[in-house]
């Protein structure tokens, strides 16, 4: 396999090219389109409205996306969410067939 063609299945390496490419191309057509000024005005004026919230957003932006992982107490509680759920839904059906 040669470093600059992805697989044939589709798997591609570190630095995955096809979203990168994507994006590329979203951000060529982004600036194309003359609407960089007008996004920057708006970010300013909201970040002089809002500074907190723009420093918090910015802040989350460059951790990157949150991990789809959760602890176990996240894990446990999920569950347990799930079960009063289904409990109350079985309970409503059970009460419909004894009727």
């Amino acid at each position: 396999m040669k470093l600059d063609k992805p697989t044939q299945d589709g798997n591609q390496t570190e630095g995955d090219r096809i979203p990168g490419q994507h994006y590329h191309r979203r951000v060529r057509e982004f600036v194309a389109s003359g609407r960089v000024g007008p996004a920057a005005r708006d970010a300013e004026r909201y970040v002089e409205r809002a500074p907190d919230d723009a420093a918090r957003a910015e802040a989350e932006a460059r951790h990157g996306p949150r991990s789809p992982r959760v602890s176990v107490d996240e894990l446990v509680a999920k569950g347990h969410t799930v079960i009063g759920r289904m409990e109350a839904l079985v309970r409503r059906i059970a009460d419909r067939f004894r009727r």
